[in-house]
């Protein structure tokens, strides 16, 4: 079994070096980490590199050719991924000890999984606990969760973009790669959702109700939209996407009668 994180990087100088080493520092070791940086102008490849000579052997570090902004950047790193699992990791935040071997515990113990995805506890610049969950941000209720464990209801909520899934906490089984890359994101789509959705439509979409990263919330903090694609129908083509467009046009239906 092989373990990969696809690590993407831009100016991470800040916060780099404590992400780094929590995943050094995990109870159940990686296999290796793909970097792929786009293009910083601070420090962040320097650190990387000192990390590669004091680990030698884990780190595979692309600089890209060209900006690719945070999606796409996820995109070529999960791609050049080797591992059975793969893990994806942003730049700033800080992974409990155990978290690799408490997913790839849960893969184990559910072999229909494709992903999975976790809580995180929220942080502020300094590390300082905000007493706020991911879900709680996103409002992954109980009450939801409990609908999510059927995929059907999940992928109709992904559908529409309602999504709960944070990349930051996500592993996924290298099998999915064929289904997600390369990424045709709809407009105003993240990866993340884009990978739950998949996983999803094969009945393979799981949660951990955990808390097992530390979320840090920061003034440069990357938030942002990109260039969207429309959406291919192709792509997710099954009942759950013919069954969801008729919902959507029942639902325009009934509001055209309103109005």
């Amino acid at each position: 079994m092989m373990i990969s994180v696809a690590l993407c990087t831009y100016n991470g100088e800040a916060f780099l070096i404590e992400q780094l080493q929590s995943i050094f520092d995990q109870t159940m070791k990686v296999d290796e980490i793909v970097v792929c940086d786009d293009r910083s102008s601070d420090n962040t490849v320097n650190i990387i590199k000192e990390f590669d000579l004091k680990y030698p052997g884990i780190i595979q570090l692309y600089i890209n050719e060209k900006t690719l902004g945070s999606k796409y950047n996820f995109e070529k790193a999960i791609s050049l991924t080797k591992g059975d699992y793969i893990f994806l990791s942003d730049q700033d935040d800080i992974w409990l000890l155990y978290k690799v071997e408490r997913m790839i515990e849960q893969f184990s113990f559910n072999r229909n999984a494709q992903l999975f995805f976790t809580n995180g506890e929220l942080i502020d610049e300094k590390g300082n606990d905000l007493n706020v969950t991911l879900w709680d941000k996103w409002g992954f209720t109980f009450a939801l969760r409990e609908q999510w464990r059927n995929n059907e209801y999940a992928y109709n909520d992904l559908f529409i973009n309602n999504n709960k899934v944070t990349g930051a906490t996500v592993a996924l089984k290298k099998e999915l790669k064929k289904d997600i890359l390369p990424f045709q994101l709809p407009e105003g789509y993240w990866h993340d959702a884009w990978m739950a959705l998949h996983a999803a439509k094969k009945d393979g979409l799981y949660f951990i109700e955990e808390l097992l990263i530390k979320y840090r919330i920061h003034p440069g903090q990357l938030v942002g939209v990109g260039n969207g694609k429309i959406f291919n129908a192709n792509n997710v083509n099954n009942t759950f996407y013919n069954r969801q467009k008729r919902r959507v046009l029942n639902l325009i239906n009934k509001f055209k009668r309103f109005k």
